[in-house]
């Protein structure tokens, strides 16, 4: 009882910084970003060899759902709701749960009317946006669309009873919820495929989707959240959510034409090029992810918190050094990735339904796509910056900018050049940098102060040691490759990759104390703090 009770107090414990929460975040992302990897390497040893046409019409299905999904919910959450609703619990918590209750409902009735619109209309839909596929693609993504729809509808109550624990300060619990979402799709991929086939994971995700809702609903209560089946528009709080949340939707909404475009040019290439660009996003999100995401979702309560109360100065000196902290990690990885690009694609998915040529090409789309790692890292936090200031119109005019440049790319290389997917990935890099420097001069332009020259300092030191880091780990793979280990068996690549890995580490920390780089003293200090944190569970 003792234990049950001292597990209970520590996943119900806050965190009240910026660097606790990412670190939450981060962990538990990794762990839920491991089992995301051995679901796609299940999912792929069972299809790959096999069913190749079922498999690109399954990861083709979730475009539809994702669309109106991040529409609706992520852009009403991270842009409106949760500034708003932390702005009106400071002030009135009774009040604040109406709001939430209004946006919630009115929310769930806009997306219940838009999911009946698109299992009715699914079909020509599927055939505009994937107009590659063959009829019998067509038919498997269009049954499986219909049926993904239902996990939204768990996932949009989800997220909002996640933004409200993040108001709170409560990151532990939710960040738990995407773990138990993968657990049921590996569970789906073992005990229905052998019934359903490619169905089976489909019916996985929707379980897994509930699941990720009712977790978080014991903490919530606990909280003291008390929901409301009401929809009061006069709201000041509701009307300032949905005028806050239309620019970002709109955003999000060029985020998703992105990648609807990049679906509609992939339909037309070879057979399997969906699955494995789908592959090569998979990896290439999960650092952008752990340093930008969680990091940016972390600190957009507490930004908003410092705009709220007018303190300007803390604001942007909060935002300067989240952007370098994480850039003192994404641009390491991003260069260790690079160079160990091969081994990584071997180890995650080098089953052996998966061929060796799918993984050569796999590998060469990732190295077009490592630039997106430390463009999303910047982008993730700027984007809340201004969301925190409540402007979300800038982040959507640099948007349209992207797009337009993202369209124009993958246009130009698929069908002008014979770089196939490895196109889009070029596209895709071009369009997140074009991003990510356009939010960073608006950003310097607006947030006006002194100490921009020694930030830009400190990240060129923070390149230099990358760059350190990639050569020594480069010429250990050589070595490795050539003279010690046979890498055409699996344990020897996994062990010539472990080695690589440490090597770059340790020579990115040698460089890092000779330009006395000052984020390796604050990172040491803070995984002082974290493990003394653990162990007190």
């Amino acid at each position: 009882m003792y234990s049950f009770t001292k597990v209970k107090k520590y996943l119900s414990r806050r965190q009240n910084s910026i660097s606790s929460a990412s670190v939450i975040l981060a962990i538990t992302f990794i762990i839920s970003a491991i089992l995301g990897f051995l679901r796609t390497r299940f999912l792929y040893s069972q299809f790959f060899g096999c069913c190749l046409l079922d498999l690109d019409a399954y990861n083709a299905a979730f475009r539809l759902p994702d669309l109106i999904f991040k529409l609706l919910v992520t852009g009403a959450l991270s842009a409106s709701f949760i500034p708003v609703f932390a702005s009106y619990l400071h002030k009135d918590k009774k009040i604040a749960y109406q709001m939430a209750s209004s946006v919630i409902n009115i929310l769930l009735l806009v997306f219940t009317i838009s999911a009946i619109i698109i299992f009715i209309f699914v079909r020509p839909l599927s055939l505009l946006i994937a107009q590659g596929f063959s009829d019998y693609q067509i038919d498997l993504m269009v049954n499986m669309t219909r049926i993904l729809l239902l996990a939204q509808i768990f996932f949009l109550l989800s997220n909002f009873v996640t933004g409200i624990l993040h108001v709170g300060q409560n990151f532990l619990v939710p960040s738990l919820s995407p773990i138990i979402y993968n657990i049921f799709i590996i569970l789906s991929i073992f005990t229905l495929v052998p019934i359903f086939g490619i169905y089976g994971p489909v019916y996985g995700a929707v379980v897994g989707a509930f699941f990720h809702l009712a977790i978080q609903i014991p903490l919530l209560r606990r909280r003291g959240f008390k929901y409301k089946l009401i929809i009061n528009q006069n709201l000041s709080g509701v009307k300032e959510v949905f005028r806050l949340m239309l620019p970002r939707s709109l955003s999000l909404g060029l985020g998703e034409i992105e990648n609807t475009v990049t679906l509609f040019f992939a339909s037309s290439l070879a057979t399997g090029s969906i699955s494995i660009l789908n592959l090569s996003l998979q990896l290439i999100y999960l650092p952008s992810r752990i340093f930008g995401s969680t990091v940016g979702q972390a600190s957009l309560p507490i930004l908003s918190k410092s705009v709220a109360r007018n303190q300007l100065d803390v604001f942007r000196d909060t935002v300067r050094k989240t952007i370098v902290r994480s850039l003192y990690l994404a641009l390491p990885i991003s260069a260790l990735i690079l160079v160990n690009r091969v081994a990584i694609v071997r180890i995650a998915f080098g089953a052996k339904q998966f061929p060796w040529s799918a993984t050569l090409l796999t590998a060469k789309t990732l190295a077009f796509l490592v630039p997106v790692i430390a463009s999303q890292a910047i982008i993730q936090i700027l984007v809340r910056a201004f969301y925190a200031l409540h402007d979300t119109k800038t982040p959507l005019k640099i948007s349209i900018f992207s797009l337009v440049i993202n369209v124009f790319t993958s246009y130009i290389f698929v069908n002008f050049t014979n770089w196939g997917i490895l196109g889009l990935a070029v596209s895709a890099s071009l369009s997140n940098l074009v991003q990510c420097f356009g939010l960073c001069f608006v950003f310097v332009k607006k947030v006006d102060g002194p100490g921009w020259s020694k930030i830009y300092w400190r990240i060129t030191k923070i390149f230099l040691a990358s760059v350190f880091a990639s050569l020594m780990s480069w010429l250990s793979l050589q070595i490795f490759d050539q003279f010690i280990f046979d890498t055409s068996k699996t344990m020897f690549v996994v062990i010539a990759f472990v080695l690589c890995f440490v090597v770059g580490i340790l020579a990115y920390i040698l460089a890092s104390l000779l330009l006395h780089i000052d984020e390796l003293g604050e990172f040491n200090r803070f995984f002082k703090k974290a493990s003394s944190l653990f162990t007190d569970l």
